[in-house]
C-alpha cells in the first residue's frame, strides 16, 4: 500500500498518495512503455536480485519522484527498487513483464484514488 518513500535511498518518493496511484495507473498501462522485472543478477556474480521498472518512453510529470539510471538497448532508463517492486507484486496484484491485468490490480485501488489511477492509465 501507500508509502511517501520506498528505498534505501529514497529511489521512489511521493508527495502524495495521488502521486502514488497515478504511477500505479501509468505502470498498468499494459502498452509497452514500462515493464516489471525481477532480476536474479545474484546468478551473475552480484550482491543480490533486483527488482526494477525498464521506461520505454519518456516518465511523465506528476507520478512522483523517481531516481532514474540508465536503460540498457530499447529501455531509456529505469528504477532500480526492490520495496517499490515487492509493494506492485504484493499489494496490488503486478506481475513481472509489460502486460497487466487492470481488472485485478483495481480491486486494490481505494475508491477515493480511482481517478488518479485512471490518470495514470491515460498518460
Amino acid at each position: 500500500m501507500y508509502r511517501q518513500s520506498f528505498g534505501s535511498t529514497g529511489q521512489v518518493q511521493f508527495a502524495n498518495e495521488h502521486e502514488y496511484y497515478r504511477l500505479l495507473g501509468y505502470l498498468a498501462k499494459s502498452d509497452g512503455s514500462t515493464e516489471l522485472a525481477w532480476e536474479h543478477n545474484e546468478e551473475q556474480g552480484a550482491w543480490g536480485s533486483e527488482g526494477r521498472i525498464k521506461f520505454r518512453s519518456p516518465k511523465p510529470n506528476n507520478i512522483g519522484t523517481l531516481k532514474l539510471t540508465a536503460g540498457v538497448g530499447n529501455v531509456l532508463y529505469r528504477v532500480n527498487c526492490n520495496s517499490f517492486v515487492e509493494n506492485l507484486y504484493t499489494d496490488h496484484h503486478y506481475v513481472q513483464g509489460i502486460r497487466q491485468n487492470i481488472p485485478q490490480i483495481l480491486t486494490t485501488i481505494p475508491f477515493q484514488f480511482i481517478n488518479d489511477f485512471n490518470d495514470g492509465l491515460n498518460l
